[in-house]
């Protein structure tokens, strides 16, 4: 009995929210199957998925976003002008898109890409992107492992 195998669909929750991986290596260890990723860099593969998703962004991944880069209510609220309460009730929507007006979430948007120092030519590309509105809806961020590994 072989103790890897390719997981076709994974969903992965640890991030707050669902994230489906595509063509997952799994190890089994201790009897269970266990994805065999490197989460570090899953985690900055999101991040700049979320920046590109075709879809509002829910409270629990800006919540992700901040944490990612690690600031706290009050430095991620006076980055983008807003008070560390405003940032706690985006966070406190969860699963839902919160009541963000579009120009703040695209800034966050692009916070994201500038952080991750993407370069000029796919950062110009992802802001004729988000020049339209996203619209609201909760599907979760999409990746194939290729990707992600």
């Amino acid at each position: 009995m072989s103790n890897t195998k390719i997981e076709k669909r994974f969903v992965y929750d640890g991030f707050g929210f669902d994230v489906v991986i595509r063509n997952v290596p799994m190890v089994k260890v201790r009897g269970a199957w266990t994805p065999k990723i490197d989460y570090t860099k899953l985690a900055r593969d999101v991040v700049l998925a979320l920046a590109h998703k075709p879809v509002r962004l829910t409270g629990a991944e800006i919540r992700f976003i901040r944490l990612y880069f690690e600031m706290t209510l009050e430095a991620f609220g006076k980055r983008f002008a807003v008070s560390h309460p405003a940032v706690m009730k985006w966070e406190g929507a969860g699963i839902r898109a919160p009541a963000l007006k579009w120009p703040v979430e695209k800034d966050i948007r692009l916070f994201v890409l500038d952080q991750l120092q993407v370069k000029a030519s796919d950062f110009k590309s992802a802001y004729e992107h988000l020049r339209a509105e996203a619209k609201a809806s909760a599907k979760p961020v999409e990746m194939s492992i290729a990707s992600a590994a």
